[in-house]
């Protein structure tokens, strides 16, 4: 199973059916005596595994997570690079019933709200930058050949999202040019006025 790496609290039994619904959808137990048997799942050892995500769109993501997991930022992919690091962890039991189904969300643009300012002097509102979210599920492969080290997250420019529990630092799937300053050539970005919908989104 894949869970949040979360030491130091104790879980109650309401938590980790919690748990369950949102990460797994663990299976449930069958009522005594219940007609159907279900064969038995023989889990391996627990793993500890780093996500990385891949951003294969056109802007930088300042923030993403799994499953409500955070799972850093991620500028956009190169030619070599996914365009993120690795951020720790989530644990995983080999043997787990795949795929596994996962809701990403991540910062998918910005807009641009205009607030009045508070001060009587200099000008009478400020823009701010609003970032905006964006989600979508995925359903995650083992594809670690038994050697579970990383759970990868490939966000793409359509908005759908790939996931693969691998042995770690695979290549990019899509092969995109970048510049020096890890931009997308010839990519500007003018940001929007921010909608009433838009600024009424939530954020995490």
């Amino acid at each position: 199973m894949i869970n949040s790496n979360n030491k130091g609290s104790r879980a109650t039994p309401t938590a980790v059916m919690l748990v369950c619904a949102l990460v797994l959808g663990c299976a449930q137990a069958e009522a005594p005596g219940s007609a159907a048997s279900k064969p038995v799942i023989k889990y391996g050892e627990p793993a500890s595994l780093l996500i990385q995500g891949y951003n294969y769109t056109d802007d930088y993501i300042d923030s993403f997570t799994v499953n409500g997991q955070g799972g850093g930022n991620i500028f956009v992919s190169g030619p070599s690079s996914g365009g993120g690091g690795s951020v720790c962890c989530v644990s995983y039991r080999p043997g787990t019933p795949l795929p596994i189904n996962l809701k990403v969300r991540w910062v998918g643009g910005c807009c641009i709200q205009r607030i009045m300012s508070p001060y009587p002097y200099g000008k009478p509102y400020y823009d701010n930058r609003r970032s905006l979210w964006r989600e979508a599920d995925a359903l995650a492969v083992d594809l670690s050949n038994g050697k579970p080290k990383a759970l990868e997250v490939h966000i793409f420019p359509d908005g759908h999202v790939e996931a693969a529990i691998t042995e770690g630092d695979s290549g990019p799937r899509l092969i995109l040019l970048r510049t020096a300053k890890y931009e997308r050539p010839g990519v500007t970005h003018n940001y929007p006025k921010c909608t009433d919908d838009q600024l009424k989104q939530s954020g995490q």
